[in-house]
């Protein structure tokens, strides 16, 4: 009594496991296929991977520069530190009391105290005017505290600025903040740079894209009417033009990494030894892997979209007539 039943399971699986096959078949030939027609026409298919290899490679230099900046902005913000410098004239107690207030703040990270005698000989070292400070008759440089913050952002330097004007015997409170915000403002500028252009060239790719699929689909006009007649589906027709755009974006995208690769193996030299110049910590960064992957990925799904709304247009167009 289950013989029947267990039949008709094992055809239907049968049946489902041959419409697999016959899909992921189809799908592979169409990728296969669409690959030999573009080295078919090595020409033509190089002018269309440079266009697009090199509008994708604007974005991806300017987001290399900005990774490149926001090493300095990331050091600067975690080494940026007010120096409190003290009244000439200040006495042992208020210096104690404002190591105090200073060392009991919850805004405080760390703190150290320089006498005017270690200011003096510090200048001296590095000035090498250490016989201009011994003329003088009395030491013009100032005891300071140098205050590393919890955090770069401005409510926390404005509450520090208030309880250290609140203090005896604090002359004047610096808080070089200035190249740190200007290193900011640039830094922001190339984001949003970048991420303008991502969108501005990310349509030049479609465009770039769809129109290079629309020629193909008017060279292939009498095989797409032939399939129409006998029967393919429009998504059927509409395959091999999908992977040839996917294709295009994705090599595009490649022609794009290898180019911005030539480019920073020309400027390694340079900018590794104008990088080390402001230390040791600072390196050239590239793309990385994962910006590579986000490149590649990209480029491949903007080919395959342009590719994508070129059909929809013409092909249906076809297939009315």
């Amino acid at each position: 009594m289950n013989r029947p039943a267990n039949t008709k399971g094992a055809r239907r699986e049968r049946d489902r496991r041959i419409r697999i096959n016959a899909w992921a078949s189809n799908h592979r030939d169409c990728a296969l296929d669409t690959i030999r027609r573009m080295l078919a026409q090595p020409v033509a298919t190089a002018m269309t991977l440079a266009v697009i290899g090199i509008a994708l490679l604007l974005p991806a230099l300017l987001y290399v520069a900005g990774s490149n900046l926001g090493q300095f902005t990331d050091r600067l913000e975690a080494t940026n530190r007010l120096t409190v410098y003290l009244a000439p004239d200040i006495s042992e107690q208020s210096i104690s009391e404002v190591r105090e207030a200073l060392d009991s703040s919850e805004l405080v990270s760390s703190l150290q105290f320089i006498s005017s005698e270690q200011a003096a000989e510090d200048f001296a070292r590095w000035s090498g005017l250490g016989d201009v400070l011994d003329s003088l008759a009395d030491n013009p440089l100032p005891a300071a505290f140098v205050v590393q913050p919890i955090s770069a952002d401005d409510g926390t330097l404005s509450s520090l600025q208030e309880l250290l004007n609140g203090l005896t015997g604090v002359d004047l409170i610096q808080v070089d903040q200035r190249w740190l915000e200007r290193l900011t403002g640039i830094s922001r500028l190339i984001d949003r740079t970048v991420m303008t252009l991502v969108f501005i060239l990310a349509f030049a790719v479609l465009f770039i894209t769809g129109n290079s699929i629309r020629t193909l689909i008017a060279n292939r006009q009498a095989e797409i009417r032939v399939m129409d007649l006998m029967g393919a589906t429009r998504s059927y027709m509409a395959r091999p033009f999908l992977y040839m755009g996917l294709w295009y974006g994705l090599f595009g995208g490649l022609v794009a990494w290898l180019l911005l690769q030539c480019m920073l193996l020309l400027l390694r030299e340079p900018a590794s030894t104008l990088l080390a110049s402001y230390g040791p910590q600072y390196q050239l960064i590239g793309l990385g892997s994962i910006g590579a992957a986000v490149l590649l990925l990209s480029s491949a799904g903007l080919g395959w979209l342009g590719a994508k709304l070129s059909v929809s247009r013409h092909l249906r167009a076809l297939t009315r007539s």
